[in-house]
């Protein structure tokens, strides 16, 4: 079984799947655009770039036991992005998870980033012992803080992260009764 036939989350308009080295021709041109890549850390990234991009969530896969996942669209099951897990070694002290997720702009405004996000928030808490999942989000990134919001994450605190004033919004997992 090859990494892209590993599906952890259907809904009706997306297939979640694992990314594997045959994503880098679709994925390459979206973490290219600037737009998508304004509030990103480092910025846009060159095709090499995506490259080590792609091998270190393979490497998380089989470290961590999940990482951040391609976003196929059904309708034309092309690769629009990314919605995962990603592991942050020291936020306020503490090691997390986050949700986070890039989209191509052609389809912003659709709801997909939100439908990928409380899929893979799901999948976490399902499959995965985590008590609680974060998003980091820069205050004037507007569209993220409300998929954040429509994900039933909850704004805890601004913080300085690596440079950044970054907010913080929260998910915890409901306890089982």
């Amino acid at each position: 079984m090859s990494d892209r036939d590993v599906i952890i989350a259907e809904t009706s308009r997306l297939i979640i799947r694992h990314f594997s080295a045959a994503d880098l021709e679709s994925l390459a041109p979206i973490l290219a655009n600037q737009k998508v890549m304004k509030f990103s850390l480092k910025g846009a990234k060159t095709k090499a770039e995506t490259q080590i991009f792609i091998e270190k969530i393979l490497a998380d896969y089989q470290t961590k036991g999940c990482g951040l996942y391609a976003v196929i669209f059904r309708e034309n099951m092309q690769l629009i992005g990314f919605c995962g897990l990603f592991f942050w070694p020291s936020i306020a002290g503490k090691e997390e998870v986050e949700i986070g997720y890039r989209f191509d702009p052609n389809y912003w405004g659709r709801g997909l980033a939100t439908e990928a996000a409380k899929a893979v928030r799901d999948y976490a808490f399902t499959k995965f012992n985590f008590t609680s999942l974060i998003s980091l989000i820069e205050p004037a990134n507007i569209a993220s803080i409300r998929v954040a919001e429509k994900n039933g994450m909850k704004y805890e605190k601004d913080d300085n992260f690596l440079g950044i004033l970054a907010r913080i919004y929260r998910i915890f997992k409901e306890k089982e009764n």
